[in-house]
């Protein structure tokens, strides 16, 4: 009887999943958007439908939404498998054929900075993943993407939900994936390092349009449109991935068929399972039942989802209340309205979304959010939660929480002072968030260097919180003059930590001679520049948003 498979996904509904993972401020004028493109059914689905839509929508007076005008397909050629190359080769070959522009990403291993080859054995599905995230980003750069759709489905999600139980984290973390988040400013420990991308990465995003969507839809779609994709040999081998393990225990549970199939998984996969179902049996939100079969696994997914958002939406409303005139890079927070919050969901993402909007570590890494070790948070909530004027403490994530009294009319109090104080009339307590004791960079040969190129400017990130700018058109003539044969005088110039808050500070060195300063940011926000024209810009980039 017709109509009782699983429906392909129409274009009006297709539309309305990709106008849901619209990034906060809006898809910008004319922009580009790439698909990750593996040639599987997934992202060859996605590619079709996103192709279709862009195109339909420049043709109709839809047009006149903020939409991207352009797609692009960027495929990544691991070099893992036997048929890595046959796999690229397809994801070209649909691309073309679909006429969307196309580009493939090789991974050129033992080329710094990415490691050596994986060889079995070693952790291949994170270095690779790696080393997958940071050429994608440098397609988008290359093609000028501005944001980055995957085709992670309903049950990519419910598998990402497992995995996370198994590394414990919180219900939060089991929310898995959201439909659109920043790229962040990378995962690597060094600028230029494997997965650093810097300040860019706050103004690119990764979307997943096909979240709600079960696999069974997009198999349908790419059957119904004959859309030709591979499957990847490796995505069905549990001993390889905790990811195939999960996938295959939970056909072999929908088939009811025993789970002998994974006997011979590894131990350490093995023990990550136990672990998925002691986790999903305590969740609180929600009911997990691993044996209830992919249905109800989705619909309890679902709920944990909603949850996010509702806590991201909750956590960005107390903030607004909580929050008073902070110094730039700090956050200082009103300690008579803490007690009100009282779901310790919320008050752990409040603390993770302050520590990330504070901390020196790239922004969106688990180090800015101190890992989300356990005690660690929990002590902070604690301590902001239970005690007024409590002594300054760390907890991760390098931020120092330092107790404070705040008032309108008078000069900030931190530290010790703060401590058995009495508050005087127009007075409160408070808390403030800031960054541990900061580190002074040389800038010397980048600056040599942009001017040696007749580079307009330069930028430098400060600290993964500062963006430093410079006019070199402005520059002051006795600093170029200065630098002149810098490698044999011992001149350079250096960003400098300045005052209690560590902002930045521009200064000349010379070897016997006290430093000049030539630019620092004042309490107001305007730069200093010491009598020469404004041609140093000094922004902090951090973000207290939840994308």
């Amino acid at each position: 009887m017709a109509g009782t498979g699983p429906a392909p996904i129409l274009f009006n509904e297709f539309f309305q999943m990709f106008m849901r993972c619209m990034p906060p401020n809006g898809w910008p004028v004319n922009s580009k958007i790439a698909v990750g493109n593996s040639g599987g059914p997934d992202s060859t689905c996605l590619l079709f439908l996103l192709k279709k839509l862009l195109a339909d929508l420049r043709s109709k007076a839809m047009a006149r939404q903020s939409i991207p005008t352009s797609v692009v397909s960027l495929s990544v050629n691991h070099n893992l498998q036997e048929n890595s190359n046959s796999m690229a080769a397809r994801s070209a070959a649909n691309a073309v054929a679909m006429g969307v522009e196309h580009l493939t990403l090789d991974i050129p291993w033992g080329t710094p900075p990415f490691s050596a080859k994986p060889v079995a054995g070693q952790p291949i599905e994170q270095v690779a993943r790696e080393a997958r995230y940071h050429v994608i980003f440098d397609g988008m750069a290359r093609t000028g993407a501005h944001s980055v759709a995957f085709g992670h489905h309903a049950d990519d999600q419910v598998e990402t939900s497992l995995m996370r139980l198994a590394r414990g984290t919180t219900e939060l973390g089991a929310g898995g994936m959201r439909r659109c988040r920043r790229w962040g400013m990378g995962t690597g420990d060094v600028e230029g390092g494997l997965g650093w991308v810097g300040h860019h990465g706050l103004n690119r995003w990764i979307v997943r349009p096909l979240l709600e969507v079960r696999k069974d839809r997009i198999l349908a779609t790419c059957e119904e449109h004959q859309l030709n994709y591979v499957n990847d040999p490796t995505n069905f081998q549990p001993e390889i991935t905790l990811r195939n393990a999960i996938r295959q225990m939970l056909t072999l549970q929908e088939e009811g068929k025993d789970m002998s199939a994974l006997s011979g998984v590894p131990q350490h996969i093995s023990g990550s399972l136990e672990k998925i179902k002691i986790a999903a049996a305590d969740l609180q939100e929600t009911t997990m039942d691993l044996e209830g079969g992919l249905h109800q696994l989705h619909g309890a997914v679902k709920v944990l989802s909603s949850r996010v958002e509702d806590v991201d939406n909750e956590v960005t409303l107390h903030l607004k209340n909580l929050t008073l005139p902070s110094p730039p890079s700090t956050l200082i927070l009103s300690s008579h309205a803490l007690p009100a919050i009282v779901d310790p969901t919320v008050r752990l993402a409040l603390v993770l979304r302050v520590m990330r909007y504070v901390s020196f570590h790239p922004w969106g890494s688990l180090r800015a959010d101190g890992n989300r070790r356990r005690t660690s948070i929990q002590r902070i909530i604690d301590t902001l939660w239970q005690s007024d004027g409590a002594p300054s403490f760390t907890a991760g994530g390098g931020v120092l929480w330092q107790p404070a009294i705040f008032s309108a009319k008078r000069r900030l109090r931190v530290g010790t002072q703060c401590i058995g104080r009495q508050l005087q009339p127009g007075e409160r307590f408070a808390w403030m968030a800031s960054r541990l004791p900061a580190l002074d960079v040389d800038i010397t040969e980048r600056l040599v260097m942009a001017m040696s190129r007749g580079d307009d400017s330069l930028e430098v990130l400060f600290d993964c919180r500062f963006l430093v700018r410079f006019d070199l058109s402005q520059i002051p003539v006795e600093l170029v003059e200065a630098l002149r044969n810098y490698q044999e005088t011992g001149v350079n110039v250096r960003i400098k930590p300045h005052t209690r808050y560590y902002w930045p500070k521009v200064v000349l060195q010379k070897p016997s001679y006290p430093d000049t300063t030539y630019a620092t940011p004042m309490d107001d926000g305007q730069i200093d520049t010491f009598g020469h024209a404004p041609w140093v810009i000094m922004e902090y980039i951090r973000l207290l948003d939840a994308t």
